[in-house]
């Protein structure tokens, strides 16, 4: 029988007193930087610091109590969940197919493993949906830059916009060490299979690719903004320039002519 196995994506990242106070609440195990919250023997949730959990049979109201729960230990908090759902069974032969895993076995790495790779799978949906949706916003300045030969926004604007597209980029490449192998299996290393094969499902490493280039994308965007502001300074001080000359024959041919 199928058994839900449903990952959660709630803010950037939780406080660093969260795995201690979920501990005070809840029976725990720490593996490395992954707490594993045992609700009962039939419904576990893997914890991540990086604002993400996984539920494995976990029903609606225990779910609900520990989102809330944890909603007090949010930094940056999202205004709806990144929700993805799975349902798992137990098997002889590990497998995943049309979103159903098959665990070869029923201990707490195997879902431990699988759970680091659902968790990656959905911090990676949080960054392209980020960067896709700045992308989107920003996506008329190359096409005034080609029109017009200039981007329609005043020295404010422009500083904003800078400051934006930054902000995005650095959050991206800040948390960019979390899609990579785990030190989890480093101590555990007979399960990085579980973790590479759905993985290779969610198609993960090609994601994180057209991600690097969606990145790039930003950074060309970020030069932009910059040679457009650069170029407006530069344009201000030609002209006190070409002011101050002026003044200066002025002067010059007062002086003569009423020397």
């Amino acid at each position: 029988m199928d058994k839900n196995l449903i990952s959660y994506a709630i803010c950037s990242r939780f406080k660093t007193e969260t795995f201690e106070q979920v501990s005070q609440r809840y029976k725990t195990t720490l593996h490395k930087d992954i707490l594993v919250v045992n609700i009962d023997k039939e419904q576990t949730i893997i914890l991540f610091q990086y604002g993400v959990y996984v539920c494995w049979s976990v029903n609606f109201e225990n779910t609900k109590f520990f989102q809330d729960f944890l909603g007090d230990f949010c930094l940056e908090p999202f205004k709806q969940p990144i929700v993805e759902q799975f349902s798992y069974e137990i098997k002889d032969q590990f497998n995943i197919n049309f979103d159903q895993v098959i665990l070869g076995d029923d201990s707490i790495f195997a879902k431990i493993a699988v759970s680091t790779s659902l968790a990656q799978n959905i911090k990676l949906i949080e960054f392209e949906e980020k960067i896709e949706s700045t992308i989107d916003k920003n996506s008329k300045i190359p096409t005034q830059l080609a029109q017009y030969g200039k981007i329609n926004l005043n020295k404010k604007e422009t500083a904003k916009k800078i400051g934006k597209l930054f902000l995005v980029k650095s959050r991206v490449n800040l948390h960019y060490d979390l899609l990579d192998t785990p030190e989890f299996f480093w101590e555990y290393p007979q399960y990085e299979h579980y973790y590479e094969k759905i993985s290779r499902y969610l198609d993960i490493k090609s994601r994180i690719e057209v991600l690097n280039k969606k990145v790039e994308i930003i950074q060309e965007l970020l030069d932009m903004l910059s040679n457009e502001q650069n170029h407006r300074y530069s344009s201000f001080l030609e002209w006190i320039i070409i002011i101050l000359i002026g003044v200066e024959i002025v002067m010059g041919l007062w002086e003569h002519i009423f020397k």
